[in-house]
């Protein structure tokens, strides 16, 4: 196989053409084509950072940054990354091979992504009818679904475009079809069936899953950034989808900004108080946490360590008098003793939907 260099013939290069062609359905074999043909190592790696397909003597760590850099020539790709490793003699003498080839990639990203948006056409419509209730379950089969095979859902959201106008109408779809966009290649890498739609900012999306906690928090890797996810118990058949739905929007309620959440991993203590409207939570915080500045601080130390005069005075850094003195202040105001369960609870739930309300 002839290597392609700078000082190439157009003959040559057309041939390279013709044999990177000929393996652009194969990503292990176009990678080791390209490898063959440059004499470098080369690898093709998912936006996940997971290692698709390479050839040669390649790295462990793989540089984070596009373009050049000391050893290597790295380009985005569409779906993909393609990072090439030499001397700066060596890449700069096959840098019009590099050049087709990544846009010969792009171009197979973009019909996979029409591809795959085709596909998916048919599994959002089956989804949004299992979440209204009105599926033909028997037609999961064609979707690869097995029955009895766990399933999860999850809401990946991204942060919503500000505006009204219609330019922020456009970048919220554009959004939302990024979402889609990434969460479908990574499943599809998976190998698992699944099913995606997508409604405002969110991607709502059902898999089979194997585990179900390491792969929504890789699905949320191969999103882009200060996407939020929350996603559902594991449930074992489609019937269950809209109980699924209910469980992934309370936990992705919870999630921070990049941060993915299990409707399992939340306490009961949250799972209540994300079912209230803001209204409902600042009526309670008002009703049963009626202090603030260093009242409100001495109260969250003291419950913190579980009302431990000793330990609250000396994380508060102040005498056990003068703690004793700040709590009679807060027990005047709150109208009820610390001490008895009924206010405690009380006050730590006006706490928890304080915190809530100031992640919202």
């Amino acid at each position: 196989m002839p290597k392609v260099t700078k000082g190439g013939s157009l003959e040559r290069l057309s041939s390279a053409f013709d044999l990177l062609l000929s393996k652009l359905s194969d990503q292990r074999g176009f990678v080791e084509t390209l490898s063959k043909l440059t004499g470098l190592p080369v690898a093709l790696l998912a936006p996940w950072n997971e290692v698709l397909a390479w050839a040669g003597k390649v790295p462990a760590r793989h540089p984070a940054e596009n373009g050049r850099g000391r050893g290597y020539w790295a380009k985005e790709v569409g779906e993909w990354r393609l990072i090439v490793y030499g001397d700066a003699a060596a890449l700069d003498g096959v840098l019009p091979l590099l050049e087709l080839a990544s846009r010969m990639l792009r171009l197979r990203a973009m019909e996979r992504r029409l591809e795959r948006a085709q596909e998916e056409s048919l599994g959002a419509a089956f989804l949004d009818e299992l979440l209204l209730g009105e599926a033909d379950l028997s037609r999961a089969f064609a979707f690869g679904f097995e029955t009895g095979f766990p399933l999860v859902l999850g809401l990946v959201e991204a942060p919503a475009p500000l505006g009204r106008h219609r330019l922020a109408e456009a970048r919220r779809r554009e959004v939302l079809q990024e979402l889609k966009t990434s969460v479908g290649a990574y499943l599809e890498r998976l190998g698992t069936p699944y099913l995606l739609s997508g409604r405002g900012t969110r991607a709502v999306v059902l898999w089979q899953a194997h585990d179900a906690a390491k792969e929504a928090r890789t699905l949320l890797w191969a999103a882009p950034e200060k996407v939020r996810m929350g996603y559902s118990a594991t449930h074992s058949g489609l019937g269950t989808v809209g109980a699924a739905y209910r469980e992934a929007l309370i936990a992705l309620k919870a999630a921070r900004p990049g941060e993915v959440l299990g409707f399992d991993q939340l306490d009961p203590v949250a799972w209540v108080l994300l079912q209230q409207s803001p209204e409902d939570l600042r009526a309670l915080v008002e009703r049963f946490l009626p202090v603030s500045g260093k009242a409100l601080r001495t109260l969250e130390v003291y419950l913190e360590h579980a009302a431990d005069l000793n330990a609250a005075s000396e994380a508060l850094h102040v005498h056990p008098n003068t703690l004793r003195y700040r709590l009679g202040q807060i027990e005047a105001t709150l109208g009820a003793p610390l001490k008895t369960p009924e206010t405690l609870a009380r006050i730590h739930l006006a706490l928890r939907a304080k915190g809530l309300l100031e992640e919202r």
